[in-house]
């Protein structure tokens, strides 16, 4: 029987209009920008979108030939990094009530200390270098995969654990074939938060010095009291972070099929 039109999600059953509130709220903000920049009449203070527009295609060459792919690089390695590390605390905590109780208050603390504050400590340590901005990145979002996937660990249901240890299974095939793909929504959540915040933290680590790098575009302009120029690399970091939460989501549909299934 087949489902009722009224009943079926939003998402499968207007696919055109998918994305049509956020575009209109998109496009709202933007005319209120124009607005807000005409009546004030000062482009140093608020340059209006067509001054940031205008101000990313006269520089285009230096921002998506040299800074671009600069940042992109530092978010790449620092993201897999940053996952990687994350997903081997929380499998290495839930394997071992132990190791739980000794790692997670560290990996707490860890947190308590802002990265603005550790990262003149990396400079120093290993200068302007693609590995300083690497591990910044990394402390911004290792913590977050970790905690996410230790709650997807902990959400296993005892019933079906019970059950396939009644089948024989071993420690090892119950977190392999039960564990796991309950915790893979967790972990897509926290790839979800990771992605917004490598671009963020990349962009954070160029601001205190970098050969390139759209943070170092983006203080060069600040230092030259250029406002367009300094909305412009915004501008490219929102639409990269927006670009490859949009590819995740992709990877996500074709790992999680079974999440949808009537």
């Amino acid at each position: 029987m087949n489902t009722p039109s009224l009943l079926r999600r939003p998402g499968k059953s207007l696919p055109a209009s998918k994305h049509l509130l956020s575009t209109g709220f998109l496009v709202s903000l933007l005319v209120l920008w124009q607005i807000l920049s005409l009546w004030i009449g000062r482009s140093f203070l608020l340059p209006s979108p067509l001054d940031v527009a205008a101000s990313l295609w006269k520089n285009r060459t230096d921002i998506f030939t040299v800074h671009l792919p600069a940042t992109l690089r530092v978010v790449a390695a620092g993201g897999i990094l940053s996952v990687l590390l994350g997903a081997l605390f929380a499998v290495t905590m839930d394997w071992s009530s132990r190791l739980r109780r000794a790692l997670y208050p560290i990996l707490t603390v860890s947190q308590t200390i802002p990265v603005m504050c550790i990262a003149p400590v990396l400079v120093l340590w290993f200068g302007y270098t693609d590995m300083m901005r690497i591990i910044v990145v990394i402390l911004v979002n290792f913590f977050t995969v970790t905690v996410s996937l230790c709650d997807g660990f902990a959400a296993t249901s005892p019933q079906r654990m019970e059950l396939l240890q009644t089948y024989g299974a071993s420690r090892l095939q119950i977190f392999l074939l039960l564990r796991m793909p309950t915790a893979l929504p967790y972990f897509f959540t926290a790839l979800h938060i990771t992605v917004p915040w490598s671009v963020i933290g990349a962009a954070v680590a160029e601001w205190l010095g970098a050969p390139a790098g759209l943070g170092t575009y983006s203080r060069t302009c600040m230092m030259s009291l250029d406002a367009a120029g300094l909305l412009a690399p915004l501008v490219v970091l929102t639409a990269a972070a927006l670009l490859l939460n949009a590819l995740l989501e992709r990877v996500e549909a074709k790992a999680m099929t079974w999440r949808d299934t009537d």
